[in-house]
Parts: C-alpha cells; structure tokens; sequence
C-alpha cells in the first residue's frame, strides 16, 4: 500500500508563513483609514483567521488519513508475519580433521606412550573419556586436564601444571602403566582403577560394582579397540 505525500511544494508550513506574512503587513487603505473604524479594519484579521483554520482542519484530515494508513500497514505485517531469518551455515569442518584437539596432540600421546611402553591408541582412548581432549577440563571432583589427575595425584608425579598438556599427558600415561604393572597387565583392573581408585580394586578383586566404573571400562575399552583396528586398517 502506497501512502501519498501530505502536501505538495506548497505545504502547510509555506501556507501558514504566507498567512502570518500577509496580516504583519497592512494594505494601505487599512493604514489611511482612520483608527476608529474598527469595523472595517477587523475585516482583513477575520478572513486570515478563516483560512488559518481552514488549513489547520484539512492538516488534520491528511493527520488521520496517514495514521489510518500506517494502521492498515502494521496489521498487514502482522497477519502475514515478518519474514523468516535465514539461519546461519554450520561452522565448517576442517579439512581431513587436521586441526581437531585429538589431532593436535597426536605428537604428545605418541611420545607419552612410547616412553611408558604403552599403545598410543590405548592412551588416546583414556583422554578421550576423561576430557574430551579438552587441556581446560575440571571435574566436580577437582580432577584436571587431559587426563583429569587429582591435585595429590599430579604431585606424586612431578608435575607442576596439570593444565600443560605435555606435563598431563605424560603424568597420565605414567599412572596408567603403574596400574597396568600393579594388576599384571589386566587392562580392566587398571581401567577400574584410574577411574575409582586402587582401593576400590583391591577391595572388590576386581572391577567394583560401581555403575560409573563398569561403564568407563566398557567405553575406553570400545573405544581402544575400535582407534586400534583404524590404526591397523590404515
């Protein structure tokens, strides 16, 4: 819908200094006539108040007509409905997964495991239960890092800032082997342990019957497994 100006080049605002222009200047026979014929010098006074009132009426009238026109307007846009936002692409995806946390610390997780004598894939699966591979991670336990060592744990390592991912990674695979060393290479038994603790093992002779524990064995094993057969597969 179209709304039409209100006025032309002449608007309102002209009309109306026009007006005041013509009453500040008094013709001439109004100016010779003497001051008390009022009669006829209230003539020219009234004729201007006509036309002032006139184009204040007809001002109001082309008001309304443009509110009722932006009226129609808004209740047109809301039953039909402003148009839908297009949504934003999704981010997008390195290419061959290059610079994915898992990727970035491929080095570190390599170095770790052969210094500890374990397979990189097994240690690749631990980080990835515990942290996500996220060096920023902390647990409502107080666990941090990559492989999420208690403050007394990373102590007993050596390491000074269990948020390095190096100094965390290499701590991580250090426990790992002394628990795989303690339970005779039962990866179970070591699993369990570095999620629930030695104690928790050695009072159950085995995997405890703690739902969370049972579940992270089960998980880093599927995950050992399936990161170890893509491994050989390559």
């Amino acid at each position: 819908m179209q709304i039409e100006p209100m006025m032309g080049n002449n608007g309102f605002v002209e009309q109306v200094f026009s007006i005041a222009e013509a009453a500040s200047q008094p013709s001439a026979q109004n100016a010779q006539a003497p001051l008390a014929a009022t009669s006829t010098s209230q003539d020219p006074l009234q004729n201007l108040q006509r036309q002032f009132s006139a184009l204040v009426k007809d001002f109001s009238k082309q008001l309304a007509a443009l509110e009722k026109g932006f009226s129609q307007l808004l209740r047109q846009v809301v039953k039909n409905g402003a148009p839908a936002a297009k949504p934003c692409p999704p981010p997008a995806t390195p290419a061959s997964g290059r610079d994915t946390p898992k990727v970035r610390y491929t080095g570190l997780v390599a170095e770790a495991a052969r210094d500890q004598q374990l397979d990189p894939a097994l240690l690749s699966a631990v980080i990835q239960q515990e942290s996500g591979y996220d060096p920023h991670a902390v647990s409502s336990a107080g666990a941090m890092g990559l492989m999420q060592l208690m403050p007394d744990t990373a102590r007993s390592l050596g390491i000074r800032d269990p948020f390095d991912p190096q100094q965390n990674i290499r701590g991580g695979a250090q426990l790992l082997r002394q628990l795989l060393d303690r339970y005779g290479g039962n990866l179970d038994f070591a699993l369990a342990a570095y999620n629930a603790g030695p104690a928790a093992v050695d009072k159950y002779g085995g995997v405890p019957p703690f739902a969370e524990t049972q579940a992270y064995v089960r998980n880093v094993s599927a995950a050992y497994r399936e990161t170890a057969l893509g491994t050989q597969l390559d």
